[in-house]
C-alpha cells in the first residue's frame, strides 16, 4: 500500500515510470478483455422492419457480450459454406483481386437467398461490417504496398472466425454474413471476436522492424429487427460503423434507430456549418493564463464558438466533431490561427504583449502545409513566433501518421512556435512522448485538478505531473481551477501557471481586454510602488 504523504523525487519517478508503462498498454488490455467476454455496452432497440416475428433486440448502442444462459458461444448449427464455389466465381468476376474474396454482388445475392430461406422460420441473420481504422494515414505513412499487404491479413483473419461468409466491399470494409443468430450476443460474440483478432499485432514488409497494431470500427444490423432486404441493412450496418467511428474507432456498434434522427441532425448541422464559416459566423473567446509566481496573465487561450441563427450557441462537444468528421476542421483551423494572430496585433497596438494558445486538431496537424500556414499567419501580422502557442492532445501520439505529425511539429518548433501537450495524463501518457517531442509545456487535465482536496490519487497524479515536467524541463499549467484550495496547492507544489473560474471565464475579444487593461495597471502600480519603497 502507497502512503500518500511527503512526495520526494524517488517516490514520484517510481509512480510516473509505473503510469507511463501502463497507461499505452490500456487500449490494448481492453481489446484482450473484449476477446474473453468483457466488452462493449450496449445494445439495440427493436425496428419495426417486416419480416418474420422475433423477440426484440435490448435497447443501447455500444455493444456488451453476453452469453445465453446455459450456453457458451454460439448454438451448435452445420456450417455450409455460403460462397466457395472458385470456378464460378471467378467465371463471373466476383472474387476481389486483392483479398481473393467475394464481392458485392456475391453479397447481394447471398444474403437475398438467405433471407428468402429464413422468412417463416422466426430466425434472425447477422449483417457484421468492418471498416479499418485510419487506412488513409496508414497508406500515406507506409505506402499502398504496404497497405494492401494489411488489407490481405485482414482478410485472411476474419475468415479464420467467420462461421458462415466474409465478404470485401471495397477500400477497407469488409462484412461477415451469420446465419441462424440465436440472439444479439451471438451476434456480440462474432463481432468481438472479429475486433480483436483483427487487432492483432502485426509486422509489414521484410525490412521494417516497427509493429504495427491495426485496429477496425465495427457494425452490426440484425434480420428482421433493422431491415428485410440486402440494401436497408447494409445502410443500418454502415450507420452503426459510422457510429463507431465517430466515438473514436476500435469499438462496435449495433445499429439504434436512433441513429437516423442522429444523422440527419449531423447532416444539417454540417450544412449550416459550412454557411457560418462562409459567413464569418464564428467567433472566439479568450480565457486568460496566470503565472502562480507573479499572478499576472501571462497569456490567454482562444476557444471558438459558434451561435447558430436558429438553435443558438451550440456547445463545441457538439460542432467540433462534426467539423473533424466532414473535413470542415482544416479550412476552420486555418482561420482559427489567422483569427488569433490578428487578436494578438491588435492587443499589441494597445501595449498589451500576450502570447496566443490554441487548439491543433489531427487532421491539421497531418497537413504538409501547416507549418507554411502558420508562417504565412506570424507574418502577416508581423508577430514574433513565440506568442503563438499550439496545444496538441495526447491522442494525436497513438495515431499511425504520428511519423507525418513529427515532421509537422519538427518544423514548428525549429521556427520558435510554442507546443504544449494539452489535456495531460487522460489519454496514453508516457516517458517516450515528453522525451522526443519538441514540446515546452504540460497541461493538466482539469478532471485532476479539480480533484484536488477531494481524491488523493488526483493530487497524487498532480504531483507526478509537475514533478515530470521539471524533470523534463517543461513547464505546467493546470486547467479547471475553481477554488482557492485548489489555486494554493498548485502554488505549494511549484507549478508554473494555471487557468480556470476561479481567475476567468472564456469572454469575448472586448472583455478580454478589460482583464488584460485591468492586470496590467494593477502591476503597474505594484511595481510603481515597490520601486518607491526601495
Amino acid at each position: 500500500m502507497i502512503v500518500f504523504g511527503t512526495f520526494n523525487a524517488v517516490a514520484a519517478a517510481a509512480v510516473h515510470l509505473a503510469v507511463g508503462a501502463v497507461l499505452p498498454l490500456v487500449p490494448f488490455v481492453a481489446l484482450a478483455l473484449l476477446a474473453v467476454g468483457y466488452g462493449m455496452v450496449g445494445a439495440a432497440r427493436a425496428g419495426n422492419g417486416s419480416g418474420p416475428r422475433v423477440a426484440p433486440s435490448a435497447p443501447g448502442r455500444d455493444l456488451e457480450l453476453r452469453r445465453p444462459e446455459g450456453s457458451v458461444g454460439a448454438p451448435s448449427v452445420p456450417v455450409v459454406p455460403l460462397y466457395r464455389r472458385p470456378n464460378a466465381l471467378r467465371r463471373h468476376r466476383d472474387l476481389d483481386p486483392l483479398t481473393d474474396l467475394p464481392g458485392r454482388d456475391c453479397l447481394a445475392a447471398t444474403l437475398g437467398r438467405l433471407i428468402t430461406e429464413a422468412t417463416g422460420q422466426e430466425e434472425r441473420l447477422a449483417l457484421i461490417a468492418f471498416d479499418i481504422d485510419r487506412m488513409k494515414d496508414i497508406n500515406g505513412i507506409h505506402g499502398y504496398a504496404l497497405g494492401d499487404q494489411l488489407l490481405r491479413i485482414a482478410a485472411r483473419r476474419l475468415e479464420g472466425i467467420a462461421r458462415d461468409g466474409v465478404f470485401r466491399l471495397d477500400g477497407d470494409r469488409f462484412v461477415i454474413v451469420r446465419r441462424h443468430v440465436a440472439g444479439i450476443a451471438d451476434a456480440e460474440i462474432a463481432a468481438v471476436a472479429a475486433l480483436d483478432r483483427i487487432g492483432r499485432p502485426i509486422r509489414l514488409g521484410k525490412a521494417t522492424k516497427q509493429e504495427m497494431r491495426p485496429s477496425a470500427s465495427v457494425g452490426i444490423a440484425l434480420y428482421p429487427d433493422h431491415g428485410s432486404d440486402f440494401e436497408g441493412l447494409m445502410r443500418c450496418a454502415e450507420m452503426a460503423v459510422d457510429d463507431a467511428k465517430r466515438a473514436g474507432g476500435r469499438r462496435c456498434r449495433l445499429f439504434d434507430r436512433g441513429m437516423i434522427v442522429a444523422m440527419q441532425f449531423r447532416k444539417d448541422m454540417e450544412r449550416d456549418l459550412q454557411e457560418a464559416l462562409e459567413a464569418g459566423e464564428l467567433s472566439l473567446h479568450y480565457q486568460p493564463q496566470i503565472d502562480l509566481s507573479t499572478g499576472r496573465i501571462v497569456g490567454v487561450e482562444a476557444l471558438m464558438r459558434w451561435t447558430h441563427r436558429e438553435r443558438g450557441l451550440i456547445p463545441p462537444t457538439t460542432f467540433i466533431p462534426i467539423a473533424e468528421a466532414s473535413g470542415l476542421i482544416k479550412p476552420m483551423g486555418t482561420w482559427l490561427i489567422h483569427e488569433a494572430c490578428r487578436t494578438v496585433k491588435s492587443w499589441q497596438t494597445m501595449g498589451l504583449d500576450i502570447a496566443m494558445a490554441i487548439n491543433i486538431s489531427a487532421a491539421q496537424l497531418r497537413q504538409q502545409n501547416l507549418p507554411e500556414i502558420v508562417a504565412q499567419a506570424l507574418a502577416e501580422n508581423d508577430l514574433a513566433a513565440d506568442r503563438l502557442e499550439l496545444e496538441l492532445t495526447e491522442s494525436l501520439f497513438v495515431d499511425p501518421s504520428e511519423l507525418m505529425m513529427r515532421r509537422s511539429l519538427d518544423q514548428l518548433a525549429e521556427m520558435g512556435v510554442g507546443l504544449a501537450i494539452d489535456d495531460f495524463g487522460t489519454g496514453y501518457s508516457s516517458l517516450a512522448y515528453l522525451k522526443r517531442l519538441p514540446v515546452q509545456k504540460i497541461k493538466i487535465d482539469k478532471s485532476f485538478t479539480q480533484g484536488i482536496g477531494r481524491e488523493e490519487v488526483d493530487e497524487a497524479l498532480v504531483k507526478v505531473i509537475i514533478h515530470l515536467a521539471r524533470t523534463f524541463g517543461k513547464r505546467v499549467l493546470a486547467e479547471g481551477v475553481e477554488t482557492p484550495d485548489q489555486h494554493r496547492f498548485l502554488v505549494q507544489e511549484g507549478c508554473d501557471a494555471a487557468q480556470g473560474y476561479l481567475f476567468a471565464k472564456p469572454v469575448p475579444f472586448a472583455a478580454c481586454t478589460r482583464h488584460l487593461e485591468a492586470d496590467a495597471e494593477r502591476h503597474a502600480v505594484s511595481t510603481g510602488l515597490h520601486a518607491t519603497a526601495g
